[in-house]
């Protein structure tokens, strides 16, 4: 039996910072424990503030830590910042941007320069964030403006805890990767090579927003599975890793199969949003099982 870990991503940033070092975040957040502590800012200037569209609004600095994530075009990375105040300087000085009018659609093929993302929890319990690319701000909504934003000086803060991560989790990828019905690979990552631990698919069918399917235990002693599941799409016949729509949540309990067993499982595929037509793939444990949209 594996230890209980519970992956949670509409949870404010600093409650997911407390999970046991197993716990992960399925979304746009990270895998590993934090522990939180008040850091200063290596100067006293404090970042101006002017009335605009509220970015951040009612972003929680008192609950939460805030996430800094960047992108070079070829490497993804997030780090933490822990100091409450400098936490709200940067959310004054984000709701004081004045954005121009909504941009009904970016060539994102043509935007240069890093990609840059800022995510914290809300006094809701969830994360809000968005990205900005190229002089334009994406929201979750699909909404996009265009802005400027002085993410050089951002990064000026004390930020701990970088880690490397797939571009998959970048807060609000979703809105640039999946454009007019269309996945662009540009902003996906190519899927690892499966490795299945003795489970076989055997059978996938679609029901609604559900997928049925039934797992086999191809070993001579018991085995096990859990919640968890991915799903992946298959593109110019390479295979990719795709972004949630929502935030996913699973309670990681190791169900047991005895050995050469069978069992019925279903999937929902709510959080991953509409998905365009084309070849996918879930993938459970290792095992995986293609299908058509």
């Amino acid at each position: 039996m594996r230890r209980f870990i519970l992956r949670i991503a509409a949870l404010p940033v600093c409650m997911a910072l407390f999970l046991n070092a197993g716990a992960h975040i399925s979304g746009n957040s990270v895998t590993e424990s934090h522990t939180a502590c008040a850091i200063s800012r290596a100067d006293n200037n404090r970042m101006e503030n002017a009335a605009g569209l509220p970015l951040l609004e009612n972003a929680s600095v008192e609950t939460s830590a805030m996430c800094f994530w960047e992108y070079n075009n070829n490497t993804a990375e997030c780090c933490w910042l822990f100091d409450k105040d400098g936490e709200q300087e940067i959310v004054d000085y984000i709701n004081g941007i004045k954005p121009g009018d909504v941009v009904k659609s970016v060539d994102t093929d043509k935007l240069k320069g890093n990609m840059y993302g800022l995510e914290i929890g809300s006094k809701e319990g969830a994360f809000i964030g968005f990205i900005w690319y190229g002089g334009y701000i994406f929201l979750d909504d699909g909404r996009i403006y265009k802005a400027d934003i002085d993410f050089a000086r951002i990064k000026d803060y004390q930020w701990q805890e970088k880690n490397k991560m797939p571009l998959t989790l970048f807060p609000n990828i979703r809105c640039i990767a999946l454009k007019n019905g269309k996945w662009n690979t540009k902003f996906l990552v190519k899927s690892k090579k499966n490795q299945p631990h003795g489970l076989e698919i055997t059978s996938v069918k679609i029901k609604g927003t559900k997928l049925e399917v039934k797992l086999k235990n191809k070993k001579k002693k018991e085995n096990y599975y859990s919640e968890y599941f991915s799903v992946q799409a298959k593109l110019d016949g390479v295979w990719y890793d795709i972004p949630v729509k929502d935030d996913m949540a699973f309670n990681d309990i190791a169900y047991i199969i005895k050995a050469g067993g069978k069992v019925k499982k279903s999937y929902d595929l709510t959080p991953y949003g509409k998905l365009p037509s084309g070849r996918y793939r879930i993938v459970a444990e290792g095992a995986s099982a293609e299908f058509n949209l």
